[in-house]
């Protein structure tokens, strides 16, 4: 599977500006969704991508609080996954 890197900003790859881009991604999904509601517009709502977006999101906070927490992964290759799904 290909996993491509959408980071080459230097300060797009911290943890605070992470958590607000997902903060923001997740508010317009949340305005769509209130619009699809009051005015029935039938805008498309992707579930998925607010769920993982919502994980990641928690574990970056969880990696801001603690730099050793899940090893395996690196704050850059979990915003370029974040980059990835903000763009979907």
């Amino acid at each position: 599977m290909l996993y491509p890197r959408l980071l080459n900003c230097i300060d797009c790859a911290t943890i605070p500006v992470l958590l607000n881009d997902i903060d923001q991604r997740i508010a317009l999904f949340a305005q769509d969704e209130y619009n699809n509601i009051v005015f029935s517009l039938n805008y498309f709502i992707p579930g998925q991508v607010i769920n993982d977006l919502l994980q990641y999101k928690q574990i970056l906070e969880y990696k801001q609080c603690n730099p050793e927490y899940c090893p395996d992964f690196t704050v850059t290759m979990i915003g370029s996954r974040v980059k990835v799904l903000i763009h979907k």
